[in-house]
């Protein structure tokens, strides 16, 4: 059986991952709060900027977990799809 290696940026690199993703669903939470409150314009878009911008860091924080997985072979590497 083989090996498999863990390092201090694994614990890390999840830590990030999931405060990123908890930051995402409390500003998601706080937005289907406001809906129900009723919004004015001017916080449907700062709802959507926080929205957004929540949703990249998250997005970026597991793709980066997931590269560091893939680093110590704990996760597979799947050759992208060739297009026809």
């Amino acid at each position: 059986m083989a090996r498999i290696y863990l390092c201090p940026g694994c614990e890390q690199t999840l830590a990030t991952a999931s405060d990123a993703i908890r930051r995402h669903a409390k500003d998601m939470e706080a937005a289907i709060s406001a809906v129900h409150a009723g919004l004015t314009e001017e916080r449907v878009l700062k709802h959507k900027t926080t929205l957004i911008a929540s949703f990249y860091d998250a997005q970026s924080a597991w793709d980066a977990y997931r590269t560091h997985l893939k680093e110590h072979g704990i996760l597979p590497v799947i050759p992208p799809a060739t297009q026809p």
